[in-house]
């Protein structure tokens, strides 16, 4: 071809900047710059490629030949266009899907293929750097519209096409996706399917499935059951959880899988022997009738030790353990079967079956019979008498049978019921066994008389801390002794303040009365007692006991089951005396006195001369005469809850003599002739007796100080003397 008029290098021109701007926009890399050739060459012919089969080889031809209809030069290789994973041109993602960095390379996951590197992209890239080429070669500004038009096109198809085949997860499972108990979510399918298969394998090799068929429980085993699944084909099922169906299910899977779990159904790909897993329920429910178990029972742990000085309640104790027996069945296998295999599906491995037909029941339970066959009573405490020590009490054992017989009620068939055993606490335990209770208390006061004191402090400290032992007699000689001046007894006056005498050990029988009124509140039995000549001021008529070494003594009998001691003290004006010991008694003791007869006292008379040196007149009274007594003494028994009078019995009589009135008896003075004998001197008055009808209040002290005259000095002639010992 000749030189023409475009022969020469072409001018600069308005819209080659616009181009070169677009193109910069399109591929980020400059335009190439057109050579100016010197000559325009005649087009070569060149064979014809043979007909490509996609898009990429359309993209090959010349975009000048398609335009011009001549036959297409040999191909310009242009610069390679940035792919759309190249930081220089990222490809846009759906609007749904949230921005993410850019993920790493990874290696392929299973059943992912490779993209061919000569991709449609690749090709479509070429084509738009031809017709780029083309463009800015063209010299008419029609061609440049159209041009332009059609890379806008292109452009958007790309685009489009890109979108359309990008991974929005980075070929990642979406998050919270489970399959087979495992989450596999924002794993690739390679790492699914080693932890899947892993977990899967080992569970399905080793599990049973338990089925509940109302309280009677059948085992299929794995061999049995022969359960495989197709790793695999449920791996790929949770990784198209968000990319399959419209791009509004998409979406929604993707933000329901930010908050909630999904779980792969795994029935789909599950190979289960439904046969053999069909003859397991049929050869079951042919022996239904031997499924029936009655209920089982017994103790569960070590029995603790119960003795009371060994017991730790801290320690661990027993449990009763029931388990229920369960009834023989009838059930619809084919619908047991589907359950069964649902729970496969579920990757669940019990199943409780709610439609089944009990054809017979176990025993009912009989709690009592259970109780008496466990029970161990407690022991109470219990006396060495020898050794004076108690034997320690031992806690009893059992379990609330109310509580139990409720639990038991409710339990299902098969359920297992734990009843813990409960410790029974004795009534009497060791440290309350020895002189827990006081029995009897009682006090009397003295006078100020020093030597009457020295001998009730040696007789209350003779008495204080003694044991008796059930069934022993308490003797009051045999425990305080003889009384003898080389123990520090004391002469002192003794008597009812008229007929008086000095003895030694004056004052202990205050003691033996207290004593004695004691034993009476413990209601103990007494075997020897005396009462005293005359009535004493600081007790009560008929209560008192009367001592004296080798004739009078105050005896008892201990009758309870356990031990008693006394204590006995003289201080602060009182004789105090308790008994102490275990009063297991429903009942409680008062004592009472009644004076059944009175006894007027005689007159005696002594005779004195005219010019006797007292001065006594005829009829003067020398001495008072009091009345003697019969008093009779009654126990009386009052209910402890109620205070209503149970019972009065006689006790004893006691019988107080009288004292004589004493008148003086003055002959006259003699005359010398006396005309008339002497005439008998007036009878005095005798003092009159208390009323039969009235009782002295069992608990008034009276001041006994006409019983405590000054004592004469010691005279150890008199150590022996055997007089009373008020």
């Amino acid at each position: 071809m000749s030189k023409g008029k475009f022969s020469s290098p072409r001018p600069h021109r308005q819209e080659d900047p616009e181009i070169k701007r677009v193109y910069r926009q399109m591929t980020g890399q400059e335009p190439i710059p057109d050579p100016v050739p010197e000559s325009i060459p005649e087009p070569i012919q060149k064979p014809k490629s043979p007909p490509s089969q996609n898009l990429g080889a359309e993209t090959d031809m010349d975009l000048d030949a398609l335009l011009s209809g001549q036959q297409p030069e040999e191909p310009i290789t242009p610069p390679p266009i940035p792919t759309p994973s190249s930081p220089s041109r990222q490809m846009p993602r759906h609007r749904f899907f949230p921005e993410e960095e850019p993920m790493e390379e990874e290696e392929l996951p299973v059943d992912e293929e490779p993209e061919d590197e000569d991709s449609f992209l690749n090709k479509a890239s070429r084509f738009l750097d031809k017709a780029m080429d083309f463009c800015t070669r063209n010299k008419k500004i029609v061609l440049v519209s159209l041009c332009a038009l059609a890379l806008i096109i292109i452009v958007a198809f790309i685009a489009v096409f890109a979108a359309s085949t990008a991974d929005p997860y980075d070929r990642k499972i979406l998050s919270n996706v489970y399959v087979a108990g495992v989450n596999v979510g924002g794993m690739t399918k390679k790492e699914a399917v080693n932890v899947v298969r892993q977990s899967a394998d080992s569970k399905l090799a080793r599990t049973y499935m338990e089925v509940d068929l109302a309280g009677s429980e059948l085992k299929i085993t794995p061999v049995d059951a022969g359960v495989k699944l197709d790793v695999k084909a449920a791996v790929n099922a949770a990784y198209d959880y968000g990319r399959t169906g419209t791009n509004a299910e998409k979406e929604q899977a993707y933000l329901t899988s930010l908050s909630e779990s999904y779980t792969v159904s795994l029935s789909p790909y599950l190979d289960i022997n439904k046969q053999k897993i069909r003859e397991v329920l049929e050869n079951f429910a042919a022996s239904a009738g031997s499924t029936l178990t009655q209920t089982q029972y017994g103790l569960e742990g070590t029995q603790p030790e119960l003795s009371a000085d060994k017991l730790d309640k801290n320690a661990p104790g027993q449990t009763l353990v029931i388990t229920m027996g369960t009834p023989g069945v009838k059930f619809d296998t084919d619908a047991v079967l589907d359950q069964i295999l649902s729970a496969y599906g579920r990757f669940q491995f019990t199943v409780t079956v709610e439609d089944v037909e009990p054809t017979a029941l176990p025993d009912p339970l009989d709690l009592d019979a259970v109780y008496l066959e466990f029970y161990i009573a407690p022991v109470d405490a219990t006396v060495d008498i020898a050794a004076h020590k108690t034997i320690p009490a031992s806690y009893g054992y059992g379990f609330d049978v109310e509580k139990a017989k409720a639990m038991v009620a409710q339990a299902d068939y098969g359920q297992e019921v734990r009843i813990p055993m409960e410790y029974i606490e004795p009534e009497v335990m060791d440290d309350e066994l020895l002189y827990r209770d006081i029995l009897g208390e009682y006090q009397t006061s003295y006078s100020r008389s020093e030597s009457r004191i020295r001998n009730l402090e040696l007789a209350c400290k003779a008495l204080d801390g003694f044991v008796l032992d059930p069934g022993k007699t308490f003797s009051f000689n045999d425990v305080v002794g003889q009384r003898t001046t080389g123990k520090g007894y004391q002469y002192a006056y003794v008597g009812n303040g008229i007929e008086e005498e000095s003895v030694l050990g004056g004052g202990i029988s205050q003691v033996a009365s207290t004593l004695y009124y004691c034993a009476l509140l413990s209601d103990l039995k007494v075997t020897t007692r005396y009462n005293h000549d005359h009535p004493m001021s600081y007790i009560d008529y008929g209560l008192d006991a009367d001592v004296q070494w080798n004739s009078r003594d105050l005896k008892f009998q201990n009758t309870t089951s356990y031990p008693i001691t006394i204590h006995a003290e003289a201080a602060g004006g009182y004789v105090t005396v308790r008994i102490l010991g275990t009063d297991l008694r429903s009942y409680y003791v008062r004592l009472e006195s009644r004076i059944e007869n009175t006894y007027a006292p005689d007159t005696k008379y002594e005779d004195y001369k005219y010019d006797n040196p007292d001065g006594y007149k005829d009829g003067d009274v020398l001495q008072e005469g009091q009345n003697g007594y019969l008093v009779r003494s009654y126990l009386l028994k009052y209910d402890r809850n109620t205070n209503e009078l149970l019972s009065r019995d006689k006790i004893t009589d006691s019988e107080y003599k009288s004292v004589a009135e004493i008148v003086a008896r003055v002959e006259e003075e003699p005359t010398e002739a006396p005309t008339q004998p002497p005439t008998e001197p007036p009878t005095q008055p005798t003092t009159e007796a208390p009323s039969e009808a009235t009782t002295k209040p069992t608990e008034s002290q009276s001041d006994p100080s006409e019983d405590d005259p000054v004592d004469p000095p010691d005279d150890p002639s008199k150590e022996d003397d055997q007089g009373s010992e008020e």
